[in-house]
């Protein structure tokens, strides 16, 4: 039973890899649509006198996609910015400790306000409010991008927390 458990747990783990690195990739597309819809407002407004209506809202709609697609993998990279001062003051063994409580702390504000954004994202959906944009959207569609990376960021953060050897892969996947 142990080692089903086991088993199941690591196939887990490994899912939520994946599924982060897909998002960190359709992140990763945002940003390139960004600059492609950047390149081409400034050749139609500057170079032929005909702006579009919807770059501008596109690149914010894409900003906010990029950001919390990739903050889930990101965390799970350790890419987020870290104040180690009181850590390298220490011994390993209470540096590890802080750290540890460091993460713990940082999934109990992601999943705080993952359930605050998760209550957002109900109340647009059931209210049908859309975006005042150009191409009017849904919004509940962005703030359900909100929860994806707050949750997703809170996971990483409790497995960084509780991996006594502070690796909190499944397998060595490298940087995307």
């Amino acid at each position: 039973m142990g080692t089903f458990l086991t088993q199941a747990g690591q196939s887990l783990l490994k899912l939520h890899d994946a599924l982060s690195k897909g998002a960190f990739i359709l992140g990763s597309a945002a940003l390139a649509v960004i600059v492609a819809s950047f390149a081409y407002e400034v050749v139609m407004r500057y170079f032929f006198n005909a702006p579009t209506r919807w770059a501008s809202d596109l690149v914010s709609f894409l900003l906010l996609t990029s950001v919390f697609l990739a903050a889930p993998w990101l965390t799970r990279e350790g890419g987020h910015v870290s104040i180690t001062l009181l850590p390298d003051l220490l011994p390993a063994k209470w540096a590890r400790r802080v750290i540890a409580a460091g993460f713990l702390v940082a999934a109990i504000v992601c999943f705080w306000a993952g359930w605050i954004v998760s209550g957002e994202v109900r109340i647009l959906f059931e209210r049908g409010t859309r975006t005042l944009s150009a191409v009017s959207v849904p919004k509940w569609w962005f703030t359900a991008l909100i929860l994806f990376g707050f949750i997703n960021s809170a996971f990483y953060f409790l497995r960084r927390a509780f991996d006594p050897y502070g690796d909190a892969t499944t397998e060595d996947t490298g940087n995307a």
